[in-house]
């Protein structure tokens, strides 16, 4: 399940927006974008949070798990042991989760009771597979779960309140051209 969320969820973000692009499907195209988008607000913030609380995961105390072990700032200077809170892979599920159905309730609000329930079922279970596998505690896994709930949210509102922003105006508007004979090049700057 793990690899479901990373790289799984960024692999397919970014697929989605390229094979968007190259068929010209505006939607998927979108979709793809603001995905990816709600990955790299969620994983910012889950990073700075790991760094700075230094949780210790739940397999590193060989006396005994122990869920009150923090120490702020350790997670800086220590390896990936002490980054436990929250958990990275359930804040991309979610993340994930979270924009697709946003998306798509607005385009199919018929299909929001299939997909919301899936997508969410989906992230869930890489929540739960985190704590089977003794990587995360429960409370790890539902902060990350409230970040990528709250970036993916945020990203589709924010685009879908300022039609024509700038990040937009530049992804889904960049364009393909011909450069040299047998060569294509893609320019971000949107054709105006």
């Amino acid at each position: 399940m793990r690899n479901i969320a990373l790289p799984g969820s960024t692999i397919i973000g970014v697929s989605m927006y390229g094979v968007g692009r190259i068929t010209k499907e505006k939607r998927l195209t979108q979709l793809g974008l603001h995905g990816t988008e709600a990955l790299i607000l969620g994983a910012g913030v889950g990073t700075v949070l790991k760094d700075f609380f230094g949780r210790a995961r739940p397999f590193v105390d060989t006396t005994g798990p122990n869920p009150d072990d923090w120490q702020l700032l350790r997670g800086f200077k220590a390896n990936d042991n002490y980054r436990s809170f929250p958990s990275g892979h359930t804040t991309a599920a979610f993340a994930a989760a979270a924009a697709v159905s946003a998306e798509t309730s607005r385009w199919w609000p018929w299909a929001s009771y299939t997909i919301g329930p899936l997508m969410y079922g989906g992230a869930a279970a890489v929540g739960l597979s985190r704590m089977y596998n003794n990587r995360h505690w429960a409370s790890d896994v539902i902060m990350g779960a409230a970040i990528g709930t709250f970036a993916g949210t945020k990203v589709v509102r924010y685009h879908l309140t300022h039609p024509g922003n700038r990040v937009d105006k530049w992804f889904l508007s960049g364009s393909f051209q011909p450069s040299d004979p047998g060569h294509i090049s893609f320019s971000l700057i949107p054709r105006f």
